[in-house]
């Protein structure tokens, strides 16, 4: 198992530092400090690999996740708690890199997109979904799995984009679009008269 671990730390780094193409399955073998053999006995080519890097993303972001889907706060603090750490979180330079590459190879190797909406999106929207029907009563009459959809845009993808773009945020702009995306989504979801 910390076998496993390092040789997907040091691919993931490796495929941060030199990106997909640039990588090579020769190059993570000699960085790992094992043989090309042991290397491709676990993974059978460079897109086996990757998608480990990026299961391994995925399964360290999601673990947290689960603590808010049976939190019992108040609606606000519980989106305001959710949307700092998933935007904190996308905004990691190995998750940058990362969402860097999918896009890249999004033509390419459409099995990645997939792997990352399937296995990290989808499940972080059942989360927000499951907290939306925690609290129904203060809700309007809306699609809760779109609504999640959308509160995932307002907090997560327009950071990442610009992140994507080389354009950096410091904390407080990043709690500042956590606070205005959250009280917007909940302005346009909540009852009225609810606060």
């Amino acid at each position: 198992m910390q076998r496993e671990r390092h040789i997907l730390d040091v691919a993931g780094e490796t495929f941060l530092r030199l990106g997909f193409d640039g990588t090579t399955m020769d190059a993570v073998a000699e960085r790992a400090r094992i043989s090309k053999r042991t290397l491709y006995a676990r993974y059978r080519d460079k897109a086996a690999l990757f998608n480990a890097v990026l299961g391994g993303l995925i399964d360290h972001w999601l673990v947290p996740i689960d603590r808010f889907q049976s939190g019992q706060g108040a609606l606000k603090e519980t989106l305001l708690t959710l949307a700092r750490y998933l935007s904190l979180f996308a905004l990691t330079p190995q998750s940058v890199g990362v969402t860097r590459i999918l896009i890249a190879e999004s033509e390419r190797q459409p099995g990645f997109g997939r792997m990352a909406i399937e296995s990290g999106r989808r499940p972080a929207l059942r989360v927000i979904a499951s907290i939306l029907r925690r609290h129904r009563a203060e809700l309007r009459r809306v699609d809760l799995d779109m609504a999640a959809e959308h509160f995932m845009n307002l907090v997560v993808d327009g950071h990442l984009q610009l992140a994507c773009l080389g354009v950096q945020s410091s904390r407080r702009q990043i709690e500042h679009r956590v606070r205005t995306a959250v009280d917007m989504f909940l302005s346009g979801v909540r009852r009225r008269g609810m606060a």
